[in-house]
């Protein structure tokens, strides 16, 4: 390759990847300000009382009575070894519910009139981080099996549901500690 093809080839690429990157900044400046939005809105509604608090729990178990984190101390839905299989019965695509301080069980849902689902159990839902905690440079969205077992705080949209299991849109969550499973649980 002469010299001027190569000065034409090197030019090229500069171009290129300097759209990519003005293109990946906008991106992260739209996302940022998306966080940004849903972080007011999230503490305002905390502050207000319209999120809701409760402990993910997992459903095979619940329903079919080998678990009753309903009937145990709050924010001690389970032994040791009902974690355990809880959380590994959640990994094998069990339902996860939200069980609220009066009893409430909420099933994550898509947002209303979306007719194609998608399986919730591995969707990231943005997490709204406190000041401390963006201090650690923590996750900024998580997925509700790994955090089977722990109170999380949500804001979203409750739908009726049916036979007593409300149907809750979860838009974003907040929570102490960290997101990995076995740090901080």
């Amino acid at each position: 390759m002469n010299l001027k093809a190569f000065s034409l080839f090197c030019l090229l690429a500069l171009v290129l990847s300097g759209g990519a990157s003005a293109q990946e900044k906008s991106l992260k400046e739209k996302r940022a300000e998306r966080l940004l939005d849903l972080e007011k809105r999230f503490f305002e509604a905390s502050r207000e009382g319209k999120t809701i608090k409760g402990v993910l729990v997992e459903g095979n178990s619940l329903f079919n009575g080998t678990t009753a984190p309903h009937q145990r101390p709050w924010g001690q839905p389970y032994t040791a070894d009902e974690l355990k299989a809880a959380r590994q019965s959640a990994e094998r695509n069990s339902k996860v519910f939200l069980l609220s301080k009066d009893g409430t069980l909420y099933y994550p849902t898509v947002k209303k009139g979306v007719a194609v689902s998608q399986s919730l159990g591995a969707y990231r839902f943005e997490r709204v981080l406190t000041e401390e905690q963006k201090k650690t440079n923590t996750f900024t969205w998580a997925t509700l099996v790994p955090m089977v077992g722990r109170e999380i705080e949500v804001l979203g949209e409750v739908y009726d549901g049916y036979a007593g299991v409300k149907g809750l849109y979860i838009e974003a969550v907040g929570f102490e500690g960290e997101y990995l499973v076995g740090r901080n649980d």
